[in-house]
């Protein structure tokens, strides 16, 4: 068996994972199933929004699942008893706010049927300063980020769950720590770029009760649909194998980097996961976070 997957009177553990999916492309759902099944992983997918393709390629058909049916799988994964052996819920773009409530309740059943339960919350609201959803599921986040055990924004979903707008590396991590004081053990900021990092390179930064880590990677100059879906997912995956915080932030950016490498390097407009799949447990290079103050 692989690292860290157990069985429940022989069933295997698994992991709900409630947000976006794409038909076509790579992203939320679509990214992150196939990753976290590629290492090992039993997963539950729960689309919040079901479409066509990215909508940043135009002419995305679809839209969101009605709220009923979502409660509906739910009540069926109840039925199956699969909350008493669910070791992870991640939640991502939830599409219209009603659907906090579905997480919500995964949450609350998560952690009752199974002990040591983790929620990840993925805070999906938009990126390089721009709202990718409607202004009332911002609130609805915040709720979630205060319930979660880990918290996963990029430098713009910080601003947005503290109401500040994060300028440099300090500043930065004083804003995790107030979405530490929110409720999360874990906050893990996926992607910034502050007055002081150095040029042509991002900042990814951790925080948990026991300090604060980060990493300078390579910024590669280009958008990426879905990187922090895959970040999330495959931190989720070694956090709960070692719940070393610094270790699944080295794993993670370690194996999503090489995916955006490879990716730059096709020229695609999405995330080559198919071709990158062996690097979301070997990469070539490991990067190994340094503590900060």
């Amino acid at each position: 068996m692989a690292r860290g997957r157990k069985l429940v009177f022989g069933w295997r553990m698994g992991i709900l994972s409630i947000q976006s999916q794409l038909a076509s492309g790579y992203v939320g759902n679509s990214a992150a199933v196939f990753a976290l099944q590629r290492l090992g992983r039993e997963v539950w997918p729960l689309p919040t929004v079901l479409l066509s393709h990215h909508p940043a390629h135009g002419g995305a058909q679809g839209g969101p699942i009605p709220i009923a049916l979502q409660a509906m799988v739910l009540e069926g994964l109840a039925g199956r008893a699969c909350f008493g052996r669910c070791e992870a819920v991640l939640s991502g773009y939830l599409g219209q706010a009603e659907a906090a409530d579905i997480v919500r309740s995964a949450v609350a059943q998560a952690k009752a049927g199974t002990p040591g339960s983790v929620y990840l919350c993925d805070p999906v609201l938009g990126d390089d300063g721009r709202l990718y959803v409607n202004a009332d599921i911002v609130g609805q986040m915040r709720d979630l980020a205060a319930m979660a055990d880990i918290v996963t924004p990029n430098g713009f979903e910080l601003g947005l769950l503290t109401h500040s707008e994060p300028g440099t590396r300090w500043e930065a991590l004083q804003a995790m720590r107030e979405v530490q004081a929110m409720g999360p053990g874990i906050v893990l900021l996926t992607s910034f770029v502050g007055a002081d990092t150095p040029a042509a390179t991002l900042d990814v930064m951790a925080l948990d009760a026991t300090g604060a880590w980060r990493l300078n990677l390579r910024n590669l100059g280009q958008k990426f649909f879905g990187a922090g879906d895959l970040f999330a997912a495959i931190f989720l995956d070694d956090f709960l194998a070692r719940r070393d915080t610094a270790a699944a932030m080295g794993c993670a950016c370690s194996a999503v980097q090489a995916v955006l490498e490879a990716t730059a390097s096709a020229r695609a407009d999405e995330l080559t996961l198919i071709e990158s799949q062996h690097l979301f447990g070997r990469p070539p290079i490991v990067f190994v976070p340094e503590r900060i103050s």
